[in-house]
């Protein structure tokens, strides 16, 4: 890399982090000996209530469990609800509403075994119509943000009070995880109040749905008569949602004792939070990952493979995580290490940084100077305008004509639809160590309207996703992504984000995993 790029990359890491130690030591953090003493929200309230308060980023933006794909919301399903199954988040699987499960050998027809004895918020028992009930509403309904997960189910068959068996028009190779995040709705009150019944929330989990305030608090309350506490009833009576969208003020206020437990801490962060009395801080390897799209229609600069792959080499990933960011690692595969899919052998022979072969490969394109836009929604990647700037500078480096553009969402996204751009920078995270959403999300179907298509590379992984057998489907995986690398690809993989977590010293039962989902429904609070 030439010394000015190194120049510009020092300049900006040193902005940043200049930047982030103000904010930790503003005028608006209490002093790190108050951590944990914090407000009446966060802990033991006047008459005895036990409150545990955490945030983060997003709010919700509708009830609806089939329509907000988003980690926050994911969390928030653990209190309220049970799943069929549950996960480890490592890909292995174990029984929630479902005792135990089989799937016949063509693949189509999955036969549950349901848990008796369970009962909704609402006092409606959780039977097999319960199961028909959710399950073919997902299906049937493609005005459902989350309708294409499950557009493969044929029927649901309620073979006896707790015997289901879903007929699927294909084989589903990703069932199992698809239902750990696929809460189960009581069929009677859905029937009788359709979308209305998102009002209440009634689910069979561990804590109730009690208000919501919207852009301010959500409030749950335990529930005493549920089923699987066993002996990790929690001590706490109510949980306190307040979702905040800036990184700084959710960690002034973890410092302070307003919160019991924060996410998406950026990196720069980490050391204040360290430092701060009572406060534990949680970092782990990520598997969020990510990314740029290329619009690739006939008259665009990325429809040429040279000037997909000159992209690809041009960005140096290691020295954008050691310089800028200061944590996370590169990506040089469209999955990381935990997810189906992986190959370690080839991780680092594609997508490495080579300027000189960058330069080459734009040479020998189609390219004339034409002006990149390249847009992005800030947030997608912690020091979001410093990353990219330092990615424009590589590709201008290698030849590229840059404009960068960072936006709200709403804009990005409808852009991004119309196909109104030329690279669209976000990042996707892999639940349960299944590539799927993405996969089904940005390949088998081309949401970002890259209008890129290679056949051998859909084959592959329609064979996949119809594949039971994890070996196989892992098999073909990598076969469908080795393509994806040579070609180019709709998506340029960039960095692997961490996900980085910290809650007070007095909370025990908390669970955080590695694909940012957070699980406090067996919180307790000394």
């Amino acid at each position: 890399m030439k010394k000015t790029t190194r120049q510009l990359l020092s300049w900006l890491a040193a902005a940043a982090l200049g930047a982030g130690m103000l904010t930790g030591c503003g005028s608006k953090a209490a002093d790190s000996t108050n951590a944990g003493t914090g407000s009446a929200s966060s802990n033991t309230k006047a008459g005895g209530e036990n409150v545990v308060t955490f945030s983060m980023s997003e709010d919700v933006y509708t009830w609806d469990t089939m329509g907000q794909p988003v980690v926050p919301f994911y969390s928030i399903q653990l209190l309220i609800y049970d799943m069929l199954v549950r996960t480890d988040h490592q890909g292995n699987y174990e029984p929630g509403l479902a005792t135990e499960w089989s799937v016949s050998a063509d693949g189509l027809d999955w036969t549950f075994q349901l848990r008796e004895g369970v009962k909704f918020h609402n006092g409606e028992e959780f039977n097999a119509d319960c199961v028909k009930a959710t399950l073919e509403r997902g299906a049937f309904d493609n005005t459902l943000n989350m309708n294409f997960l499950w557009s493969d189910i044929e029927s649901v068959e309620a073979a006896d009070p707790y015997t289901a068996i879903v007929h699927c028009k294909k084989p589903i190779g990703d069932m199992l995880n698809q239902l750990t995040y696929m809460p189960m709705l009581p069929a009677q009150a859905l029937a009788e109040q359709g979308d209305d019944l998102f009002k209440s929330n009634p689910g069979t989990g561990p804590w109730k749905f009690v208000s919501w305030d919207p852009g301010n608090e959500i409030i749950f309350v335990r529930n005493d008569d549920y089923w699987d506490w066993g002996d990790q009833k929690s001590n706490v009576d109510k949980i306190v949602y307040k979702p905040i969208s800036e990184d700084t003020t959710r960690v002034s206020s973890m410092r302070t004792g307003e919160f019991d437990f924060i996410s998406n801490i950026p990196p720069d962060q980490v050391e204040v939070l360290s430092g701060s009395a009572g406060v534990v801080v949680d970092s782990q390897p990520g598997t969020t990952i990510t990314w740029m799209a290329l619009q690739s229609s006939d008259n665009k600069t990325f429809a040429d493979k040279n000037a997909r792959l000159a992209l690809t080499h041009s960005i140096d990933r290691q020295l954008i995580v050691e310089s800028i960011l200061g944590s996370g690692s590169p990506s040089y595969w469209p999955v990381m290490k935990g997810v189906t899919g992986y190959d370690e052998a080839s991780d680092g022979k594609y997508n490495q940084y080579d300027p000189e072969l960058a330069k080459q490969l734009l040479a020998d394109s189609s390219y004339n100077g034409e002006e990149i836009y390249f847009m992005a929604i800030d947030g997608k990647v912690p020091r979001t305008k410093e990353v990219l700037q330092a990615v424009m500078s590589m590709m201008t480096e290698a030849g590229f004509n840059v404009k960068l553009e960072i936006m709200e969402g709403a804009t990005f996204v409808s852009k991004r639809s119309a196909g109104e751009y030329d690279l669209a920078f976000s990042n996707v995270f892999y639940n349960n160590g299944s590539p799927w959403r993405h996969m089904i999300t940005h390949w088998l179907s081309d949401s970002c309207n890259t209008q890129l298509e290679n056949p051998q590379i859909t084959a592959l992984l329609t064979q996949a996703k119809e594949t039971i057998d994890l070996t196989e489907q892992d098999k073909l995986l990598k076969e469908a992504f080795t393509l994806m690398m040579e070609d180019g690809g709709r998506m340029c993989y960039f960095i692997n984000l961490d996900t980085i977590n910290a809650y007070s010293e007095k909370l025990s039962g908390v669970k955080t995993y590695n694909d940012t989902i957070v699980d406090l429904s067996r919180v307790m609070k000394n």
